[in-house]
């Protein structure tokens, strides 16, 4: 009997501000039972616990809205996109919303092995002035290291950090961030903003893309 093919779907997708405090596996579980109620032919782990072959990205820090996330999936069968789509917006929350799908590969590489980094727009509210945070943001990136403690380990957060800039919309600050988002590297947008004194709950952070190897 010839192996079952597998289908590989991708997805681009948005979190936005009611889930915002859902982890990484939660989310994922909550795409597992989703794709159940759709009656999708979702393929499965092999093992004595099988899990829904679900791959997202890059795990989006709690707090974090995102118009930019990406997750594969791998069905047993091919269906047309669109119907994939309808099916599987019909039974995800309001605040996750399908953006766009497409067929991928199954040689192609994981999402996990291929993003490189991500960007960030952080909006500020009023109160922060911008010079302020520009200047004390300078003053930080001029240090030789930028020292974050993660889990007990001292950690150089600098090498991490692309690129940087400030612009204006309506009266909000924004500061557009690109940091490093892959296996080896991976840069937080809410440890920066505690270095310049800003409690991350005050800020709007957006993850608004994902950038992979070509």
């Amino acid at each position: 009997m010839n192996p079952i093919t597998p289908f590989r779907v991708r997805i681009k997708f948005a979190k936005l501000e009611n889930l915002r405090f859902i982890g990484h596996l939660d989310l994922q579980r909550l795409f597992e039972r989703a794709l159940n109620r759709t009656g999708l032919p979702l393929r499965y782990t092999q093992g004595f616990s099988p899990k829904g072959r679900i791959n997202i990205a890059s795990a989006l820090p709690l707090g974090f809205v995102s118009s930019a996330e990406v997750l594969d999936f791998w069905l047993n069968a091919p269906v047309d996109l669109q119907e994939i789509q309808a099916s599987l917006q019909a039974a995800l929350p309001k605040d996750l919303q399908i953006l766009d799908i497409q067929e991928i590969p199954n040689k192609a590489p994981s999402l996990q092995a291929s993003v490189l980094s991500s960007e960030y727009a952080i909006v500020f509210p009023v109160i922060y002035a911008q010079d302020d945070i520009n200047t004390e943001l300078r003053n930080i990136l001029a240090q030789e290291i930028i020292p974050v403690e993660r889990r007990g380990k001292i950690v150089d957060i600098k090498p991490m950090i692309t690129t940087h800039a400030f612009y204006e919309e309506g009266v909000s600050t924004i500061l557009h961030l690109q940091m490093d988002s892959s296996a080896t590297s991976n840069g937080r947008p809410d440890e920066l903003l505690k270095l310049l004194g800003i409690d991350p709950a005050d800020v709007i952070i957006e993850r608004t893309n994902l950038i992979f190897e070509e």
